[in-house]
């Protein structure tokens, strides 16, 4: 059932369509036309077994690199704002400006201006994974919730701080995840903000009162949560159905390339999308799992 359903929200969305041809990799992963005709020949039954054939009859698997590389997860937090601000909401949630263009994260939270703050929270730690995820619910005191959009960046680069907590010495390698870092931040009071400004890349946001709305990926199509998946934009192109083969277990799943990632570099690497709130944090905070992806070509008679 999730490959049919992977394969029905591939045809009859506009993603693949429009952006395989213009791709560099074209046309390693079909035409438009070799698409429009596999999809048009799914099978109305939906029996799993029907469709299975219909999978390996129709189309070809492709694996980029034989070099395995890392899933890992990502999720909309849930974090506390305010309309205004005071002792404990004292840290800003910024809309986009020109004038933050290629500044660092540390220079933009000294100088950024009053009519540019969208929101106020009162957690610098979670606001900061708030930028790193890109998206979240802001909730009020008295419940009330807003969605919090991404709207752009910096236009500066993003580090990874566990990458430098790793080198400093401070976390050993084989136990850092969402966590831990969180943790370290906390317990680390008076070097954490000198560790979190090392990361320069810095994320403005929007926001609406649609909160029951999926967040969009750099697709502009709407996050499935277990489905979507960031990958590289330059190895793949946005709306390709895409298996990721666990090397654990040698167990398979189903996705969309739907979204992009600073940090989501090379053929075997992706971000899967696990929706939102507490539940989704828990999962994506500790998901690192080696694994290949592997790709479906439309299969060409000649």
């Amino acid at each position: 059932k999730k490959f049919s359903y992977l394969i029905k929200t591939v045809c009859t969305s506009k993603i693949l369509f429009k952006n395989l041809e213009s791709h560099n990799s074209f046309p390693d992963f079909g035409s438009k036309e070799d698409w429009r005709v596999k999809c048009n020949q799914i099978p109305k039954k939906k029996s799993s077994k029907t469709f299975k054939e219909f999978i390996l009859k129709n189309f070809e698997f492709k694996q980029i690199s034989n070099f395995p590389g890392l899933l890992t997860g990502y999720y909309e937090p849930i974090i506390n704002v305010s309309h205004k601000k005071n002792e404990l909401f004292k840290f800003p949630i910024l809309k986009k400006n020109a004038v933050y263009n290629n500044k660092t994260r540390s220079f933009i939270e000294r100088n950024f201006k009053n009519d540019d703050v969208i929101l106020w929270t009162d957690n610098s730690i979670n606001l900061f994974f708030l930028h790193i995820q890109g998206s979240g619910i802001g909730e009020f005191e008295d419940g009330k919730r807003v969605k919090v959009k991404y709207d752009g960046n910096n236009g500066l680069s993003y580090t990874s701080i566990g990458k430098i907590l790793i080198k400093r010495k401070y976390l050993k390698k084989n136990n850092v995840n969402l966590f831990t870092i969180k943790d370290w931040l906390k317990e680390n009071p008076k070097i954490s903000k000198d560790i979190m400004n090392l990361n320069e890349r810095f994320i403005f946001f929007s926001y609406d009162s649609k909160t029951n709305s999926q967040p969009t990926g750099s697709s502009g199509a709407h996050l499935l949560p277990n489905y979507s998946i960031a990958v590289d934009k330059k190895i793949y192109p946005l709306g390709l159905p895409i298996f990721i083969d666990f090397l654990k277990d040698k167990s398979i799943i189903p996705s969309i390339s739907l979204d992009t990632g600073a940090a989501i570099v090379g053929p075997n690497r992706a971000d899967l999308f696990l929706g939102q709130g507490r539940l989704a944090e828990k999962k994506a905070g500790i998901l690192k799992e080696k694994i290949f992806l592997i790709t479906l070509i439309p299969r060409v008679v000649k």
